[in-house]
């Protein structure tokens, strides 16, 4: 990830924080749903072949949006690895 975006990223979620909108949260998603399909992608093919994928990766953006939502700042740790 580039410093631009990184820095771009970080002012939305200033944004975020202080507003708690759907529009910065929709951002924020849309910016971490590559880790989600590359993460589902990556467990899809050790599980059961009637494990389907679209389902993993819904799975995966339920927990994103609760993330987002349940993430402190405060406590002095970066939401992404």
């Amino acid at each position: 990830m580039n410093t631009q975006k990184r820095e771009n990223i970080a002012q939305v979620w200033e944004k975020f924080f202080v507003q708690k909108d759907s529009y910065h949260r929709n951002i924020l998603i849309e910016h971490y749903l590559p880790v989600v399909k590359y993460t589902a992608l990556r467990i899809h093919c050790r599980l059961p072949k009637s494990v389907q994928l679209d389902d993993l990766i819904s799975a995966g953006i339920l927990g994103l949006i609760k993330a987002i939502d349940r993430f402190d700042p405060g406590r002095g740790v970066l939401f992404e690895v």
